[in-house]
């Protein structure tokens, strides 16, 4: 998943909306649709759960209940709140990247947008990286017990 991320999303700062005029549409990061940063999430939170099971069996679950069963709903919360988290700010950060080279493209369109470009590079690989650290956090977490 890193390096889909990370790849993929050198196609919105290198080649930003309007410079490159398609046929059928624009050309953007594909991590710019929430739908796509939804999908990579799930993954990872199935694999939470995979990790988790096979680590410790059905005593996974027994963490739901911990320190008292009156936190059961709160720790079913944060199992749901985890992909939301790794989608919203995939996509938040990746599209507001894009936005801001489109702005300026269309405002100074010749040397201006350059240098945010390149910046855009760093911040596909910055999101790569937390995205996958994040995901590696969480089965982490997973897999270890109480103490």
């Amino acid at each position: 998943m890193f390096l889909f991320i990370f790849v993929s999303n050198w196609s919105g700062a290198l080649l930003p909306w309007k410079i490159i005029k398609l046929p059928h549409g624009e050309l953007a990061a594909p991590t710019n649709d929430i739908n796509t940063t939804v999908a990579l999430a799930l993954p990872t939170s199935a694999a939470y759960f995979f990790a988790g099971l096979s680590k410790k069996g059905l005593g996974y679950f027994g963490k739901y209940i911990q320190p008292t069963p009156k936190h059961l709903p709160i720790n079913i919360l944060e199992d749901f709140t985890k992909p939301l988290s790794l989608s919203f700010r995939l996509f938040g950060n990746i599209l507001a990247d894009e936005l801001v080279v489109v702005v300026l493209v269309s405002l100074v369109p010749s040397v201006v947008p350059i240098p945010v470009m390149f910046l855009g590079l760093f911040t596909s690989g910055i999101q790569a990286l937390i995205f996958a650290t994040l995901a590696a956090a969480y089965i982490g977490e997973s897999m270890e017990g109480h103490h």
